[in-house]
């Protein structure tokens, strides 16, 4: 076995990808400024278990995502110039080829994909635009732009649909063929920038992760278009694998939570929110509802919503908070109280388990043949002195 890692001028952030695979531990580290400058360096496990330091090879831009097959030992490289680099491992892992460097993106790749059915590398970048090249020629086949900075990407090799997230809280789901590409649909659910997708091509689900704190699945091959909302972070999320032999999600976040949920029970969706000028409840105006306010010789009041059912609502007819798992909420949210009083002990269960990290969570994988999880991130540490006084 063997480890390969990245090292470039990036101070306290490290990704880890395709870790468990049969014969080839291999992962990335964007974690400090190294004598040697931006390095990929492959480390072999020695009969000691401990792992060594055997090849490295510089490239001369930081990089910043990573992709690597491992039947055929090729390494694609994403970097910050825009451009992305493939490599070839030989068998014995002592040797490392530089094969193609492919001009995708006019600034930073976000995150790329390798394909051998198609013989595509497909990436986006903060250019705002997807692209995909062909191995075979080192030529560009396609580029799609966007609105906003494109972040993460997964692709479904089977029918050539390519999943994006961009900064501005939208999912594109795109078809994508030879020189040209088409728009299916657009997912809209998150308030803040997607960090992260993970696809499932078994059960075609797709889960995002964002800055909003929030996991959606989506049910990319269900009829009805079924969206599930799991809030159970503190801080945005940036790491997510599905384990469909347990049928559990396992999601890691910025300030080193780990949650793990039961995705096998039955579970609702949350409610759209309403639209009101005035409570739902007591009927009393919102603050923009100047017509009511002058009529009823009333001050306004501010709009919430309750989780549960989605009615637009005041404070005074909302002033209960409840977990509500099977909906995703694993928090307390705030609840209107007719929607409070229907809730029982047994729908407060959890659906989820809590785990501490202890860092900054930026990439994880799991082998879950082998129970192991591995986590790479930031940790910050208090070097000051002590006081004297």
């Amino acid at each position: 076995r063997c480890f390969l890692d990245v090292f470039s001028q990036y101070n306290g952030y490290c990704v880890i990808d395709d870790i468990w695979s049969s014969s080839l531990l291999l992962a990335w580290f964007l974690c400090e400024k190294n004598c040697l400058g931006v390095t990929i360096r492959v480390w072999l496990k020695r009969d000691s278990g401990q792992y060594w330091p055997s090849i490295y090879h510089t490239v001369s831009s930081p990089c910043s995502c990573m992709s690597y097959h491992h039947e055929s030992r090729r390494i694609f490289i994403g970097q910050d110039n825009g451009a992305v680099v493939e490599f070839l491992i030989s068998e014995d892992f002592n040797k490392m080829n530089h094969v193609k460097t492919y001009p995708a993106h006019q600034n930073r790749v976000s995150d790329l994909i390798f394909s051998l059915e198609s013989q595509w590398v497909i990436s986006t970048g903060h250019d705002k635009s997807i692209s995909w090249m062909s191995t075979q020629s080192g030529s560009m086949l396609g580029r799609h732009s966007f609105g906003s900075w494109a972040s993460c990407l997964q692709y479904d090799k089977d029918t050539q649909h390519a999943f994006v997230g961009d900064h501005s809280g939208q999912i594109t789901l795109l078809k994508l063929d030879e020189q040209t590409c088409s728009v299916i649909t657009t997912l809209k659910g998150h308030e803040g920038s997607v960090g992260v997708l993970y696809w499932d091509p078994v059960q075609r689900w797709l889960f995002s992760g964002a800055s909003d704190h929030s996991v959606i699945m989506w049910d990319i091959g269900g009829r009805q278009g079924r969206t599930l909302l799991l809030q159970g972070h503190h801080e945005k999320v940036q790491a997510l694998r599905y384990l469909p032999l347990t049928r559990q999600l396992v999601s890691c976040s910025a300030d080193g939570g780990i949650t793990v949920w039961n995705m096998e029970t039955t579970r609702e969706e949350a409610p759209q929110w309403q639209d009101s000028d005035s409570c739902q409840k007591c009927e009393q105006p919102f603050f923009w509802n100047i017509k009511q306010m002058w009529d009823s010789k009333t001050l306004g009041l501010r709009q919430h919503h309750c989780r549960k059912c989605g009615k637009a609502i005041c404070g005074k007819c909302s002033s209960k908070r409840s977990t509500y798992p099977i909906m995703g909420f694993e928090f307390q949210v705030r609840m209107c109280d007719d929607c409070y009083d229907t809730i029982k002990e047994e729908d407060r269960t959890p659906l989820a388990t809590f785990h501490e990290g202890k860092h900054n969570i930026g990439h994880m994988d799991m082998d879950p043949s082998r129970g192991l999880m591995v986590t790479c991130g930031t940790m910050i540490f208090d070097i000051s002195p002590p006081r004297l006084d």
